[in-house]
């Protein structure tokens, strides 16, 4: 049995407007990049989004596809994070629409922190095709794992007699989704890690510890 929580009552106003801008950067895209859509949402069963567009990356249209995915990633994420607070009550006293924009601020500067981060030790270490691949199958996997992830965080979002068992379940399923992430990451570029595995446990901690603890300074 869950143990009854009190969470504190979400303005469903300005979230359902945050819902609504997914939905419509989401059609933009469906209408846009239909194949491309498809192919990313089924990452995680199939690799056939890693070989078909990799080398495409630097076509204009693909950076509008790439941008348009960052921010439905920023605002999926601090969503999640925002409703976790709730769950929490680590932000019991402001559980605004200030507070969702303060996460989704900081959100932002830490994926930039991350992304100078790795540029810079790629371009001090000559690793820049190495850190162009990793990073090109980071990104993607994430993109995939936001699209899996947003039609539950919508229920949770929009819950009231169940919201503590599903937002276990959607959090749940975020870190589990993390792991895969992660382990697939690892075991598509395995011998590239292992060919630079000084290097790639640098560039791991530089880029998934470093920004982090930069962020927690600053918020502290």
């Amino acid at each position: 049995m869950f143990e009854a929580k009190e969470i504190v009552p979400l303005n469903n106003d300005w979230i359902t407007v945050v819902f609504f801008t997914i939905l419509v950067l989401l059609v933009v895209l469906k209408v846009l990049y239909k194949e491309r859509l498809f192919h990313i949402s089924t990452l995680f069963l199939s690799k056939k989004y890693l070989l078909i567009y990799f080398n495409k990356e630097k076509a204009k249209s693909t950076q509008v596809f790439y941008i348009l995915l960052f921010l439905v990633r920023l605002l999926v994420v601090s969503l999640i994070l925002f409703l976790a607070s709730n769950y929490i009550s680590v932000l019991k006293e402001s559980l605004t629409l200030k507070s969702f924009t303060s996460i989704f601020v900081v959100l932002a500067v830490y994926f930039g922190l991350r992304y100078v981060i790795g540029v810079f030790l790629a371009f001090i270490f000559d690793l820049k095709n190495e850190h162009t691949k990793i990073l090109y199958d980071k990104v993607s996997y994430f993109n995939t794992l936001i699209l899996w992830v947003l039609p539950l965080l919508l229920i949770s979002a929009y819950s009231y007699n169940h919201r503590e068992i599903l937002l276990k379940v959607t959090f749940a399923f975020f870190i589990f989704l993390l792991i895969v992430r992660y382990t697939l990451i690892l075991i598509n570029n395995k011998n590239l890690i292992f060919n630079h595995l000084f290097y790639f446990i640098l560039y791991l901690c530089a880029l998934e510890i470093a920004p982090l603890i930069i962020i927690l300074k600053l918020s502290i």
